[in-house]
């Protein structure tokens, strides 16, 4: 009997051993995937408007350029 209890504690702390190791891989997935996010999201324009108007507050604003943002966001929001 303490044979197949000594087997069974052994089973029962590899298992908790192997699903620690997977807990910490699947945090550091999802700390990576948060952080893409993160990344993606503060790369966006955010207010097409606002940078138009900064663009034209700093001269950098032409008709071609207008163009080119509106057919940029009409490709981006297909």
């Amino acid at each position: 009997m303490s044979e197949e209890i000594k087997r069974k504690l052994s089973d029962l702390q590899d298992y908790i051993e192997n699903a620690d190791s997977e807990l910490y891989y699947a945090k550091q997935e999802l700390d990576e995937l948060w952080n893409k996010l993160e990344d993606d999201s503060s790369t966006t324009i955010k207010d097409i408007n606002n940078l138009k108007r900064e663009l034209k507050r700093d001269g950098l604003y032409s008709d071609k350029l207008e163009e080119f943002l509106e057919n940029y966001m009409k490709y981006c929001n297909k």
